[in-house]
């Protein structure tokens, strides 16, 4: 039995609870490699973990529980097709949202907003005073997962990113989710950017060894430098940055408020800087 995983392994290596794995071989999606005649114990082997990995995925993207039995086709199941359908909704979800957004900003200026999207915050009251429409925020220690954007990309193809995003995290074996983000780094006047998606604390957890991918990336924790904007970082943002933090040489990390648990009072995104 040394070749099978059992039941109680999987779950916890995979987070899918044990009522769930039972329903995937139910309803035929996921069958056991073994089951014991005398004790109906269930056993899996670990080449069909990548295979639960992208019935989860899929699941997180809107494919029902009850419509996965459409997938199998001779007792075993269609796994092309499978991620076929869950890229599509992907996309579908990642359009939904950049049209919510775009509501969003189009409200926002019809409430006399600022057109760069800045908010009119009160100063800090401790440390160096900030300007209008910054403020400090102490966070927690992040790990990211990494893919380059390119000068060419703009925000209406981030989805495809973010895509890949999950796609390399299942190929790494790790869990990801959003908020997402991108990542600009200025070193000396010059601009690299990689979108990213969060580690889930357990993969976080060992991140020493994770971080010898390049795609890998810690965050650290400190006080951070933020404000909130209405819509993707621009160049005229970016130079207000510049000019708050004296320097050529530094790192803006734009993360994705619409999906975060502490929403920010309507807008969706929020840039930060850790402070020296």
């Amino acid at each position: 039995m040394n070749q099978y995983l059992s039941i109680g392994k999987v779950s916890k290596m995979k987070n899918v609870s044990i009522k769930s794995l039972r329903y995937y071989d139910k309803i035929g999606i996921l069958k056991p490699a073994f089951i014991n005649a005398e004790t109906n114990y269930r056993y899996y082997t670990e080449e069909q973990l990548y295979l639960l990995d992208a019935v989860t995925l899929c699941i997180k993207l809107g494919i029902p529980l009850k419509d996965l039995n459409r997938y199998v086709e001779n007792d075993s199941i269609n796994l092309q097709k499978l991620l076929y359908d869950g890229k599509i909704l992907a996309e579908e979800k990642i359009m939904e949202i950049h049209r919510c957004l775009e509501t969003l900003q189009e409200t926002l200026r019809m409430l006399s907003v600022s057109e760069n999207g800045m908010a009119k915050i009160p100063e800090s009251k401790s440390g160096r005073m900030l300007p209008d429409g910054f403020y400090r925020n102490r966070l927690d220690a992040r790990t990211i997962l990494t893919v380059p954007l390119e000068d060419i990309d703009t925000p209406k193809y981030y989805g495809q990113h973010i895509l890949k995003l999950f796609v390399t995290a299942q190929q790494m074996s790790i869990n990801v989710s959003y908020p997402s983000g991108v990542l600009h780094e200025y070193r000396q006047g010059l601009l690299k950017r990689h979108m990213f998606l969060l580690v889930h604390t357990e993969n976080a957890q060992a991140a020493p060894s994770l971080t010898d991918n390049d795609a890998v990336r810690v965050l650290p924790a400190g006080e951070y430098i933020c404000r909130k904007i209405s819509a993707h970082m621009s160049d005229s943002v970016r130079e207000e940055m510049k000019e708050v933090l004296k320097s050529d040489t530094f790192s803006v990390i734009e993360t994705d408020t619409s999906s975060a648990q502490n929403r920010k009072d309507g807008y969706p995104f929020e840039l930060q800087y850790l402070a020296k």
